[in-house]
């Protein structure tokens, strides 16, 4: 039996040692970590930063103010009506509305073989359809689109350079904002209908062959511009480097008057956004009251006191520093309290004390009236100083003419 478990043993160490030295390494692609991750607009902030712009992320629609000179914007921010026309008059006053139509969100992974980010719903909300109503330009789409990353196997994928796989599925279009053609890259099946013909002077792409659909507009609005970028892809941080992203990335701000340039992230203005918006004044006064409650009713011990070497406190410092603590919070009950069983001890020790009758007997001995000591044996939540010295001066002369 013993030379059995020994030959079983001994083929499982064969079978376990059997696989050792053969490793096979495959390369998997994670993407961005830290701000990167979370911000896909992070290194078009950094590239406009050195560029000498002013440029950093906010909630919502950000603040609609003559400071603010560009607006990247998706459309989840525009949900009703009412943004929309707060965001034109913002635009007609002379701000520079970028609308991301897909694409824009900060969520997503552009580093997975299929798109993972936002690409719109089969509807666009009411607020986006007021806009492009507005400007009198179609919105065709979004259309289905087929990526290749979908049937492809993952380490094929991973084994093509990284410029391909970046712009795997990519259509090409020709952009001209007054400085020369820029090539850009779009993904999405989806475009815009606008008739120049009708509508003025516009900036945009050029159409791709057989199709009119537009991929890119802009147009003054007001005393600003309204540009619409069906996708915001070529904006993210893992195709801003390619093609002429970067370029037309600051030739469109170059569009827009001197200001901060935000990029939005997507989300409505919660309660509390909306309330420190509008009513910071009088939020910062409510935490000011709420730290000066707290101030003045938690407990406060005070700061160490620090002892010399070979010095000790008096009892009686210390009895005085006990008292004013108790006093100080209210305590009459645990001041009084120890007399009072003093008192009571002593009644119980005395032969033949009957406890009826015990105030009047109480104000025999010590000479007090009789409501004296009714006031020193029974009275509570005593809060005036002169009420404290008179009863606890009583309840001394009682235990001391009954000791």
């Amino acid at each position: 039996m013993k030379l059995l478990r020994m030959i079983l043993a001994g083929l499982t160490l064969c079978l376990l040692l059997s696989s050792c030295g053969e490793k096979e390494i495959k390369r998997r692609t994670v993407g961005y970590k830290g701000k990167a991750k979370s911000n896909p607009f992070l290194a078009a902030e950094r590239f406009l930063a050195e560029q000498g712009k002013d440029a950093g992320s906010e909630h919502g629609l950000g603040r609609l103010d003559e400071d603010t000179g560009t607006l990247f914007l998706p459309p989840t921010s525009i949900n009703t009506v009412g943004r929309a026309k707060r965001l034109l008059d913002w635009v007609a006053e002379g701000g520079h509305l970028v609308l991301m139509l897909e694409g824009g969100e900060m969520g997503g992974n552009d580093f997975s073989m299929t798109p993972s980010f936002n690409f719109g719903g089969d509807e666009t909300s009411a607020g986006v359809d007021y806009i492009l109503d507005e400007l009198e330009v179609g919105y065709e789409g979004p259309e289905a689109v087929s990526f290749s990353g979908s049937s492809m196997d993952i380490d094929d994928w991973e084994a093509m350079d990284e410029k391909d796989r970046v712009l795997l599925d990519s259509s090409i279009s020709q952009v001209d904002l007054g400085h020369g053609k820029m090539e850009l890259r779009y993904w999405t099946g989806n475009g815009l209908d606008y008739d120049s013909q009708y509508m003025g002077e516009y900036l945009g792409t050029s159409a791709k062959k057989g199709d009119d659909a537009l991929r890119f507009l802009s147009m003054l609005y007001g005393n600003g511009r309204v540009s619409l970028l069906t996708d915001a892809r070529p904006l993210r941080n893992r195709y801003l480097a390619y093609a002429d992203h970067a370029e037309f990335l600051a030739t469109l701000v170059e569009l827009s008057r001197e200001g901060k340039v935000v990029f939005s992230s997507g989300e409505g203005d919660g309660f509390f956004a909306m309330v420190w918006r509008h009513f910071k004044m009088a939020v910062l006064g409510l935490l000011a009251v709420v730290v000066f409650w707290l101030w003045r009713h938690l407990p406060r011990y005070g700061p160490e006191q620090d002892i010399g070497e070979g010095n000790t406190r008096e009892f009686s410092d210390q009895l005085r520093g006990i008292g004013r603590f108790l006093w100080h919070h209210k305590r009459d009950d645990t001041l009084l309290g120890a007399l009072r069983s003093n008192v009571n001890r002593e009644l119980s020790l005395q032969p033949g004390m009957s406890h009826e009758g015990i105030f009047e007997q109480l104000a025999t001995a010590s000479g007090l009236p009789v409501e004296s000591v009714i006031e020193a044996m029974t009275r509570e939540h005593i809060h005036e100083p002169s009420v404290m010295v008179r009863v606890t001066t009583n309840l001394q002369k009682i235990l001391k003419h009954i000791q």
